[in-house]
């Protein structure tokens, strides 16, 4: 199939679905690709996506546009974030790919990306949201700061009017969640929905070895431009491992991923504690670590970081919230920490038990291989697009991912 795949930003790693997506659709599909960012992609990141894309065309939005769009759309039910994504040129581009391609699908990744289709479709739509943002603003407005609880009773108001007319304008819209699936489901039940996963690449993230391991280090990956991500490591550095500290005083804790430094800069005197921003690969600092970390306490979908720590063989310690419907259970695959002081306790436990902490590990990878690995998840993606542009299916992959 000719596939025009849209989104609002430069597929990269920290951009997991699109990152795992685009090479293992691009085996079998011929993908023109359309992203929109504020930032031009490096000479790494246009290299990888012409390495896999038929047609890459990277079309630059302005900030300061795009906030002034935000402001304009402030008063009316518009959600901010749709505003914000607007494009006259990301749209004439997609416009005149559809007259020269001629695509059999078009794909997009999150909400947004729909304001940068035209209004006439002539091909199938698969619209990718990936997480509900009626839940996630939802969840922002009983966990986060002031503004943010603000932010999110005026994005949750609008979403929830609007999500709806979202899924009906896409003939398939897929969720990573079943979480956030229902949640939209119950404002278009009409609406076709599908489930698809995030998933963990267990080839490069493989499986450790005992003496990679180094002792007392608790990690946190994840990109801090994210802001679930800052409250959930700034909620660990204030109240659960002063806690940790009290028991094991040598514990140190490295929080990794774009923009950690500045994020967390407040917290950088703070006794065992390192932050580090981007870095090549991450599964060297999964492997040293001997425990992960995912207190997550606002957000939606299912965090990436846990398929990574399983993967490798850290065990981990996370919220349930980080969790989301993930078919975990406390004690076989991971630890679950309802609250600081059981969050703290869980990771002493796994700090001084090697026992247990190998257990989970053997438990976790092989959940993850029998269900979450990207190359089950895309040959699922694959199929969902498959039916849409009505081509049928590989049954054989579909029988594979059915039994897992």
């Amino acid at each position: 199939m000719k596939i025009l795949y849209i989104v609002p930003f430069v597929p990269w790693e920290v951009r997991v679905r699109s990152f795992n997506l685009i090479p293992r659709l691009a085996r079998h599909h011929d993908i023109h690709l359309v992203c929109v960012s504020s930032t031009e992609p490096s000479l790494d990141q246009a290299a990888w996506l012409r390495r896999y894309c038929q047609e890459v065309i990277h079309i630059k939005h302005n900030a300061f546009k795009a906030t002034a769009q935000c402001a304009v759309a402030l008063p009316t039910k518009t959600p901010l974030r749709m505003a914000y994504c607007r494009s006259k040129n990301a749209r004439k581009a997609v416009r005149r790919l559809c007259e020269e391609v001629r695509p059999d699908l078009v794909y997009v990744e999150r909400w947004r990306a729909l304001e940068l289709l035209p209004a006439q479709l002539d091909a199938p739509l698969v619209c990718d949201p990936t997480d509900s943002m009626t839940l996630y603003n939802r969840r922002l407005m009983d966990a986060g700061t002031w503004w943010e609880r603000l932010l999110g009773w005026e994005e949750c108001k609008k979403f929830s009017e609007f999500e709806g007319k979202l899924a009906r304008r896409a003939n398939v819209c897929v969720f990573c969640s079943r979480v956030d699936m229902d949640c939209v489901k119950q404002q278009a039940p009409m609406a076709r929905f599908e489930l698809v996963p995030n998933g963990v690449d267990c080839r490069h993230y493989s499986f450790k070895d005992e003496s990679e391991e180094e002792p007392n280090t608790v990690i946190f990956t994840g990109s801090f431009k994210y802001r679930p991500n800052r409250r959930a490591v700034e909620f660990f550095l204030d109240n659960i491992f002063p806690l940790i500290r009290k028991e094991v005083q040598r514990a140190r804790f490295l929080a990794i991923g774009n923009g950690a430094s500045k994020a967390l800069a407040r917290y950088r005197t703070r006794d065992g504690f390192e932050a580090m921003d981007f870095v090549p690969t991450l599964r060297p600092y999964i492997a040293r670590a001997t425990v992960a970390v995912a207190p997550l306490t606002v957000g939606s979908g299912v965090t990436n970081k846990i398929g990574e720590g399983f993967a490798v063989g850290t065990p981990m310690v996370a919220t349930p919230l980080a969790c989301g419907d993930l078919p975990v259970r406390s004690g076989e695959h991971l630890l679950i920490g309802r609250d600081a002081t059981e969050f703290a306790e869980h990771v002493i436990t796994l700090l001084k038990d090697i026992t247990m902490r190998r257990q989970l590990a053997v438990s976790a990878r092989r959940l993850v291989e029998e269900k979450y690995d990207w190359e089950i998840v895309a040959r699922k993606m694959g199929n969902v697009m498959y039916r849409a542009a009505g081509a049928g299916v590989d049954e054989s992959s579909e029988r594979k991912f059915e039994t897992v």
